[in-house]
């Protein structure tokens, strides 16, 4: 299960980091969704350490 939700969550952060980057014209949107794609790429990391 922590498997998967981590190739998901990168997955969707990888996403919606290229979704912003490539929306300049929405500039509030565009800053949501870096910030929220930044969030999970980085829970993805988190994931990823063994525990």
């Amino acid at each position: 299960m922590g498997f998967f939700l981590m190739v998901i969550s990168m997955l969707i952060g990888i996403f919606l980091i290229a979704f912003g980057i490539s929306h300049r014209k929405s500039n509030y949107w565009r800053k949501i969704s870096i910030a929220f794609g930044i969030a999970l790429v980085l829970f993805a990391i988190y994931l990823g350490f063994p525990k």
